[in-house]
């Protein structure tokens, strides 16, 4: 079986791209009358200049001393809202946890009606840190 080729084949594709104009030389690398040239011609696109975008989320305070003033300035705001509105709310924040505590108290006697988180929990949440210590080696 003898196999004559009379021409080599062509991918057409490959064909058509070694046909296409080679793509111009950046500006920066052009003569100035080549450069003038183009701009002539509005060939050349006008430098772009950086366009800053504002960040979606506000920033968050890094240093901690400064979240917990943070803290400490909307837990007064909303005690001082609830003490002008008359009510038997009291907000605070544990430090030990790191979370709000909300107390209802009876406008009356001064009696604690209702906790959230309720005693128990916040109890729980004490030890529990108090184990990290314990439960974490850092040697480990």
């Amino acid at each position: 079986m003898n196999i004559v080729v009379d021409k080599p084949s062509v991918n057409p594709a490959a064909a058509s791209l070694a046909k296409a104009p080679a793509m111009p030389a950046p500006a920066s690398a052009m003569t100035t009358q080549a450069r003038k040239a183009a701009s002539a011609q509005g060939m050349l696109t006008p430098p772009r200049t950086p366009v800053e975008v504002p960040s979606p989320r506000p920033t968050l305070p890094t240093d901690a001393q400064k979240m917990v003033q943070e803290y400490q300035q909307v837990v007064d705001q909303l005690n001082r809202q609830m003490q002008a509105d008359d009510r038997n709310l009291r907000f605070g924040v544990d430090r030990k946890i790191n979370t709000f505590v909300i107390t209802v108290t009876d406008k009356l006697s001064g009696e604690v009606v209702r906790q959230i988180p309720p005693e128990s929990v916040i109890r729980v949440a004490h030890s529990i840190e108090n184990l990290k210590g314990v439960l974490y080696s850092a040697d480990a």
